[in-house]
């Protein structure tokens, strides 16, 4: 069931679950044609088919390619600015 922080959460590049599309914005496969999209590691038919698998392949193919070093949305973290100890000293 996609909720309506699921939707959004596709949409700011954060997924809540593995079994979200890995995209990252730079598929290969429908673009230039290769073997397996060089950002997320999927396959060609695993893209064009991915609405219609079962989440547990979806979630199986996220972890294959994770493991094989694919960059997958799954694995970023938002960028964040860590807070100083103690606050900048005043001139």
């Amino acid at each position: 069931m996609t909720t309506r922080f699921t939707r959004l959460s596709n949409l700011n590049g954060v997924t809540s679950s593995l079994a979200d599309s890995p995209c990252i914005g730079i598929c290969s496969t429908t673009q230039w044609g290769d073997d397996r999209c060089s950002g997320c590691g999927r396959t060609y038919s695993e893209v064009r088919d991915w609405h219609t698998l079962p989440e547990v392949e979806k979630k199986l193919i996220n972890i294959r390619n994770a493991s094989e070093k694919y960059n997958i949305r799954q694995l970023k973290v938002r960028n964040r600015v860590k807070r100083a100890e103690t606050p900048p000293k005043e001139l």
